[in-house]
């Protein structure tokens, strides 16, 4: 396999004579051809200058299951937002033996069982097999967010968001930021980063506003635009007739320099209001979302799982759910317990989450894709939860929410969309995750338990 080349080319070319002598070259014209054959190397090799046929076999390579991780080289140029794709500029016979001899020492170490299963598995191998890879974003104004990831696009065969993808990579602990590039807001509705901004009158919201100038009269306090002040070159209040000579003692000029043609209303500043031009939604500018767009790495955790496998904790995927320790949360418990029975109008509820099938999930699917099951539930449990909301873990499969001021029908409430997220999670993949949920508003605890009975309780009613 070490000496074989697999060589995409739409015409004729004179490499093939140059690494002859250390390869066995296979040469194919399209994408197509090669999958008929199914030869296997650990290297693609491109050739040509036409840039639409190097981005099409590009896309290809890195969407197909058994390709996606060969180093690829290219003898011309390519796009800026392909230069994530591909490994460089092909090096000359001798060096390229080197490249692929380190490249198959890394191939040999990795743990190759879920590789192909998630895409998951994919992006841990493509960064394994590259030690110093360092994912870059690349910016292009026509996308919806200004910024793309096209590796993770492709890894994910386009059925990821990128930077959903990578919150959850990040709260998993398998990719760590290297440096923040830029720092931007989008908007809430659809996470565009097209906005535009507009100044408003702060009482009637209207768009209709200038800035003018205004007097202020000291003799009957009456404030207008200074037109209405002058008559026959003199400024003359409109209101009093009073010559205005001296500013300062007859008039000045007030702060208030804007004027609604709507409602008439004066003003310092106008306010600003934020218009999505995606999906055309308006908001305040404190509403914006804030997303960090930042280069990323391997993490040693990701390394450990290339070379051991996943070791499984189901609390990385929940590590964005306000997630404290268990001492903490049940301090935080009492303390609620004791707020409310003192003062009836604190309520609160506990609402336990119980994963039934999580060890035999392990043994059919693996590591990896449990722990893409279990994100794509958390990503669904964030939308729900609010800022004051905690969470904990008090076994393996065992997780608590406790949630402030939701009495006994918010917790319905709460309850009916988590089974129906539920219900949403199991229709889209064969396997199933199978949860029991147990909840109490404060308003049902009985005065006599703490939080730790009260988990307990709880928790053995559930197993």
């Amino acid at each position: 396999m070490s000496d074989e080349l697999i060589f995409f080319s739409h015409e004729k070319t004179n490499l093939l004579d140059q690494y002859s002598d250390s390869f066995r070259a296979h040469v194919f014209h399209d994408y197509v051809e090669w999958k008929k054959e199914k030869v296997h190397s650990p290297v693609v090799i491109i050739t040509g200058g036409d840039q639409n046929y190097i981005t099409s076999i590009l896309d290809k390579i890195r969407r197909d299951e058994d390709l996606f991780a060969s180093l690829c080289f290219v003898t011309e140029s390519v796009p800026a937002s392909y230069s994530s794709l591909v490994d460089g500029q092909l090096p000359q016979p001798l060096q390229l033996k080197q490249i692929i001899s380190q490249f198959l020492d890394l191939f040999s170490a990795y743990n190759n069982s879920e590789a192909h299963i998630s895409h998951l598995g994919r992006l841990i191998k493509y960064l394994w097999l590259r030690p110093n890879f360092i994912l870059h974003p690349h910016q292009e104004w026509q996308h919806l967010r200004s910024y793309r990831y096209p590796l993770l696009e492709a890894l994910s065969q386009d059925k990821s968001d990128s930077f959903e993808w990578l919150q959850s990579l990040s709260a998993s602990k398998l990719l760590e930021p290297v440096a923040l590039i830029d720092r931007q807001r989008e908007c809430t509705f659809c996470h565009s980063s097209h906005l535009s901004f507009i100044d408003i009158c702060p009482s009637c919201h209207a768009i209709d506003i200038d800035l003018q100038a205004s007097l202020h009269c000291f003799t009957c306090g009456c404030v207008d635009v200074q037109e209405k002040f002058i008559h026959s070159g003199a400024l003359i209040c409109p209101k009093c007739n009073t010559q205005l000579r001296h500013i300062g003692s007859d008039y000045d000029r007030p702060i208030e320099n804007h004027r609604c043609h709507v409602c008439h209303q004066t003003f310092v500043e106008p306010n600003v209001l934020a218009r999505c031009t995606v999906c055309e939604k308006e908001m305040m500018p404190n509403d914006l979302a804030s997303n960090r767009i930042q280069s990323w790495k391997l993490s040693d955790r990701g390394r450990i799982i290339a070379v051991r496998g996943e070791v499984f904790d189901i609390a990385t995927s929940f590590d964005q759910l306000n997630f404290i320790s268990k001492d903490l949360f049940i301090h935080d418990l009492d303390w609620l317990l004791i707020s409310s029975r003192r003062y009836p109008d604190i309520t609160f509820s506990l609402f336990g989450i119980y994963f039934i099938n999580l060890t035999e999930l392990i043994d059919l699917i693996g590591h990896t894709q449990l722990l893409q099951m279990l994100e794509s539930f958390a990503q669904r449990l964030r939308s729900m939860l609010r800022t004051p909301d905690l969470s904990t873990r008090t076994a393996e499969n065992m997780l608590w929410l406790l949630l402030p001021h939701t009495d006994a029908q918010g917790l319905s409430s709460f309850q009916k969309r988590i089974e129906s997220s539920m219900q949403l999670l199991q229709a889209e993949g064969d396997m199933k995750l199978d949860c029991r949920f147990i909840s109490v508003a404060s308003s049902q605890i009985l005065k006599s338990e703490t939080a730790e009975l009260l988990l307990a309780r709880l928790y053995g009613e559930l197993i």
